[in-house]
């Protein structure tokens, strides 16, 4: 398996959010500081894309790594479906997104409105729909807009909140929530 590159960082909000191999969920960080040995649970997300109808549970995570190939199969479900273009999607979204399905006790698929958006895409959407910015983190493959079966939309934005690791958007008439993995904020 291919191990990918992370940041090193080690604020509290990269050692919960950030992908530090050793540290990277909050129970883990706890025994990693008093020394233990500890297996790391392997993590996956369910992703089923509303616009190509592709659905797949995907392990990104396993053994202390990020998996290449994992995370090469979510970047391809989150793939701008417009123009079939690629990018690379920010680990640090991944796991705000595995630690609120999990906080949420979610078994179904995430349903994905949009994940990487290219920039001819996001310039169309800019002139279309009210509220897309300029400077996306869509486009940086740090964003992705969501709903889950079973969880309104109102519950899935307050369980994001809390978990302050980035910006929550809040779209009740449209029924999504917006994570990124840039600086908390909400809207």
């Amino acid at each position: 398996m291919k191990e990918h590159n992370t940041p090193t960082n080690t604020t509290r909000r990269n050692l919960v959010f950030g992908g530090l191999a050793a540290a990277a969920m909050p129970w883990e960080a706890g025994l990693a500081a008093r020394g233990r040995n500890i297996v790391y649970p392997d993590r996956s997300l369910a992703l089923h894309n509303v616009h190509t109808g592709e659905s797949k549970r995907i392990v990104y995570w396993s053994e202390g790594k990020y998996v290449g190939s994992g995370l090469n199969e979510i970047n391809w479900i989150l793939r701008d479906f417009r123009t079939n273009e690629i990018r690379a999607i920010d680990p640090r979204l991944l796991n705000i997104l595995y630690i609120l399905s999990r906080t949420l006790e979610n078994k179904e698929p995430t349903l994905v409105l949009s994940g990487f958006r290219s920039k001819k895409t996001n310039d169309m959407l800019r002139q279309t729909t009210e509220g897309v910015a300029k400077r996306s983190f869509h486009m940086l493959g740090r964003a992705i807009d969501i709903r889950m079966p079973k969880v309104q939309t109102a519950q899935l934005q307050r369980a994001a909140l809390m978990l302050n690791g980035g910006g929550v958007g809040y779209y009740p008439q449209s029924n999504f929530v917006h994570l990124d993995s840039g600086p908390v904020r909400t809207w």
